[in-house]
């Protein structure tokens, strides 16, 4: 341990630094509301930042690919338990965060001795009532709530620029397929504000549909089948493509 508090101080202000700098490339991952439902999306070069957590439950990240999953297992051990032991109904957000992967996040963060989480999670459910919550997760546990949508990316600049957009667009107007071209826009527009010389990281939409992977899904607020998550399918993704690639 720590023997002054400033030290401790000092080494969790050198931890935020080590995770910004390993996160400062990550990607965007977009979540907003449509007329029937919630949209999240996100490109990358292989895919692994969208899945489903829960039945009305779904999960966007970025960082470091093994934090992501670990993290995923974790939501998803800790949702199927929570429906075991009350009811599908009990599984909420809310109480997955606020009692369960936010205060493990801050203790990994805070113990100096431990190696800390890269990521951002975006979180995104539909209440009983077919409204949407979206959450944003940090890396040392501390989240926010929105509710006309929301992104998380490595760079912070980048999601204040795009949080703006989000909330000054009416999303939860549109139908899916604008709602997936308004999206795509603010994902392309995010670009410029990234200053990387890669030449393997696009810098255009159109580069983006090229050479990385489109993951999209919805969670559909007006479904006869119980499972309301589901993945864009490849024609969706073809017509999205030819409309703003």
């Amino acid at each position: 341990m720590f023997e002054e508090p400033y030290r401790w101080m000092e080494a969790v202000s050198t931890r935020h630094n080590y995770v910004q700098e390993k996160l400062k490339m990550g990607q965007p991952v977009l979540s907003v509301p449509f007329d029937d439902g919630v949209l999240i999306m996100g490109f990358a070069p292989q895919p692994g930042k969208v899945f489903e957590i829960y039945d009305r439950i779904a999960l966007g990240g970025v960082g470091h690919p093994a934090d992501v999953e670990r993290l995923r297992m974790t939501l998803l051990d800790m949702a199927h338990l929570e429906g075991f032991n009350r009811s599908a109904q009990d599984v909420t957000l809310a109480r997955l965060l606020q009692f369960g992967i936010a205060p493990a996040l801050k203790q990994n963060f805070e113990e100096i001795q431990r190696a800390p989480y890269i990521i951002r999670l975006l979180l995104v459910e539909l209440d009983g009532e077919g409204q949407p919550n979206f959450f944003r997760v940090n890396y040392d546990g501390h989240w926010e709530t929105f509710k006309s949508g929301t992104v998380v990316a490595g760079n912070e600049k980048v999601m204040d620029e795009v949080q703006k957009k989000i909330q000054d667009t009416p999303f939860a107007t549109y139908t899916l397929e604008k709602a997936l071209e308004e999206t795509c826009r603010l994902w392309g527009e995010s670009r410029k504000h990234y200053e990387e010389d890669d030449d393997s990281i696009p810098k255009t939409l159109k580069e983006a549909f090229d050479q990385w992977y489109l993951e999209a899904a919805v969670l559909s607020g007006e479904v006869e089948r119980r499972a309301i998550y589901r993945v864009l399918t490849k024609e969706e993704l073809g017509k999205l493509k030819s409309s703003v690639g």
